[in-house]
This record gives C-alpha cells, structure tokens and sequence, in this order.
C-alpha cells in the first residue's frame, strides 16, 4: 500500500465531511418528504452517502495503522 500524504489525508477529510453532511441531510429530506417515490429517493441517496462514508473512514483507518500513524 502506497503512503498517504498529509495533504492527501486532508482532502480525504474534506470528502468525508461533505458526505456526511449530504447523507445527513437526504436523510432529514427522506423524513420531510410525503411522496413515497421522493422519500425512497432521499433515502436510497442518503443510504450511498452514508455507504461512501464508511468506505473511505475505513481506508483512512487502515492507511493511519499500516504507516504507525507517521503520514508523508
């Protein structure tokens, strides 16, 4: 596994960040929402960005414990 820069690590963050605010708020859409089409919609979008969230905190996990916590 190739290092990861600090800099690198950081714009993960960013990623991180955006999707959970995004899976937070298909989230609060999905509750507001009457139409079931719609509220299946937000639901599904919020379920990928809360998928994508996972993914990359588990990546970022992984890389922080296979460089001892050192970045480059």
């Amino acid at each position: 596994m190739q290092h990861v820069s600090t800099k690198e690590l950081n714009y993960i963050k960013d990623v991180l960040s955006w999707d959970l605010l995004a899976a937070k708020k298909c989230f609060q859409y999905a509750n507001q929402e009457t139409d079931p089409a719609y509220k299946q919609l937000f639901s599904d979008t919020a379920n990928v960005h809360q998928q994508n969230y996972q993914t990359l905190l588990q990546y970022v996990d992984r890389i922080t414990k296979t460089q001892g916590g050192q970045l480059h």
